[in-house]
């Protein structure tokens, strides 16, 4: 028999980014070349219609765009850890996974499809962030938390990538949203030279 519980894995916290460190993303990304159409672990299809562009965290092409990221992350994991204590000292190695994606969602467009992070493909992901990069009329629905999360401006989110966690974009989108997202994956400490989060 179920219980309500306060906490469900999902979180939020305003202001990760600074409005300007937004409006400079956005721009950036406004005027990158490498854009491409959005696409699921499965390729293009109809469940997702939006521009996205791949970036990882270890490519000096986007070093820009990491500068301006990596603190709302570090910030995030910072928040996370506060909350689930257990995370310091409870779990395997893990750290932020070097790709991420920052997408634009335009009118009618959106993530269709009801989805989790994990799957046979990324077997290592632990956890998923998303930052919203300006106000928005459709955020993002979790269904099994009976949550909507808000698109606000700065805002980030942080969840469990199992299948405890299925989510959708509120659609079909109304104007433009622009988000980053990326994951967290566990490591074994010969994967990376980082320290890490744990």
């Amino acid at each position: 028999m179920s219980q309500d519980n306060e906490k469900n894995g999902l979180e939020e916290y305003t202001n990760i980014l600074s409005q300007d460190s937004c409006d400079k993303l956005i721009e950036m990304f406004n005027n990158d070349t490498r854009k491409e159409a959005g696409s699921t672990a499965g390729g293009v299809s109809d469940n997702k219609i939006s521009t996205d562009l791949g970036c990882n965290f270890n490519d000096v092409m986007d070093t820009k765009y990491n500068n301006l990221i990596l603190p709302g992350i570090v910030s995030l994991v910072k928040n996370i850890k506060e909350e689930y204590d257990f995370l310091d000292w409870g779990v395997s190695f893990w750290n932020v996974s070097g790709d991420y994606n920052i997408q634009h969602y335009k009118d009618n467009e959106g993530y269709f499809a009801m989805h989790c992070e994990h799957s046979n493909k990324h077997q290592k992901r632990m956890m998923a962030w998303m930052i919203y990069l300006n106000d928005a009329k459709c955020g993002t629905i979790f269904p099994y938390q009976n949550t909507t999360i808000e698109a606000e401006k700065g805002k980030g989110v942080i969840w469990s990538a199992e299948w405890t966690h299925p989510h959708k974009g509120v659609t079909p989108n109304i104007g433009d949203k622009y988000i980053a997202t990326g994951w967290f994956d566990y490591y074994t400490p010969k994967e990376t030279k980082s320290k890490g989060f744990k």
